[in-house]
């Protein structure tokens, strides 16, 4: 069989972009089923979690129809091919709750040589991609020298959430709540109200819960949203009167921002094995990470880092007494 024609459209993937389109002043926010904790590369965070369906299809266009055809980002089939040439289109998807669309990534085969079978073959593929677990497309990118676009694309595709570990596997359990306790710094009522709908059971409560974290998270962040955002936010995300009234004391207040020291800590813990660090080693590396945001004069004791972690439920899983001598 010949090599098919082929030419793939990528678009950043939705699921952790707060504004999905922009165009001047007319931004579109999708509505959101609630928060979540989220690990990306080098910080963590509170994200609202769009309500959104995938879908997957396929369909023939004529290549002249290309252009009119509302895509920026698709080939321009009707410079190069006979009018009549038929192209096949695989495309993914996005249906919000509120019956928005958003196209995510495109695919065009041009027919002849491509027939359905190949459209519905690539169909599937992309199918398997969304559902690939994201340790698997994080491995892949070790597989050449992935550039940061590449890591970027992965990031947004498939959003590291956290869920409240088993209390049993204590390690990740004091991590995921010290990430809690850094976050509370900047959102406490988004952090309670997450952990209420943790120990939440029933389904129906629990989406009560989420909901108004949503609400919350809206609330707690308005020093960082603009006019347009805030307009635009209530419109899918309706905001009750008692969290319209939190927006307001939240603007009146001084700007909240998070400790880099406790960020840093309940980061990288256990990416670092800061856990296995001794008091000393800990603090230098804090210190080399970290020190560009400190405050001048601030000076950082080993002492100081231990009450840190402490404060955090962070507990170091390293031995008492000297370092084993290596062989």
């Amino acid at each position: 069989m010949r090599a098919l024609s082929t030419w793939q459209s990528g678009r950043t993937n939705i699921s952790t972009n707060l504004v999905m389109s922009q165009a001047s002043a007319n931004i579109y926010i999708p509505p959101f089923c609630g928060v979540r904790l989220i690990e990306c590369r080098e910080h963590f965070q509170l994200v609202p979690v769009p309500a959104v369906r995938v879908f997957f299809g396929y369909g023939k266009m004529k290549a002249s129809d290309f252009a009119t055809y509302p895509d920026e980002d698709a080939p321009p089939f009707h410079e190069f091919c006979e009018p009549g040439e038929e192209i096949w289109i695989v495309l993914q998807l996005y249906k919000f709750e509120d019956g928005h669309e958003e196209r995510g990534d495109c695919c065009y085969l041009r027919s002849p040589p491509a027939t359905e079978d190949d459209a519905r073959k690539r169909m599937r593929e992309m199918e398997e991609s969304e559902k690939m677990p994201r340790e698997q497309a994080v491995a892949l990118l070790q597989c050449y020298e992935a550039s940061e676009e590449d890591y970027d694309y992965v990031e947004n595709k498939y959003p590291n959430y956290q869920s409240e570990p088993d209390p049993k596997a204590t390690d990740e359990y004091d991590v995921y709540h010290a990430r809690l306790k850094v976050m509370e710094e900047l959102q406490p009522k988004t952090v309670a109200l997450i952990k209420i709908a943790n120990a939440t059971k029933d389904p129906a409560q629990r989406e009560i819960v989420e909901r108004e974290a949503v609400q919350s998270y809206f609330a707690e962040l308005a020093h960082y949203l603009t006019e347009d955002e805030v307009l635009a936010w209530q419109k899918s995300n309706p905001v009750g009167t008692g969290w319209m009234c939190e927006f307001g004391e939240v603007m009146h207040e001084p700007r909240r921002q998070l400790d880099p020291i406790n960020h840093e800590l309940a980061l990288n813990w256990l990416r670092e094995n800061y856990n296995r660090m001794t008091a000393k080693e800990l603090c230098n590396s804090i210190v080399s990470r970290v020190w560009r945001w400190l405050s001048p004069g601030l000076k950082l004791t080993a002492d100081f880092i231990k009450k840190r972690r402490e404060r955090l439920g962070l507990t170091t899983k390293r031995p008492t007494g000297p370092p084993p001598k290596q062989p």
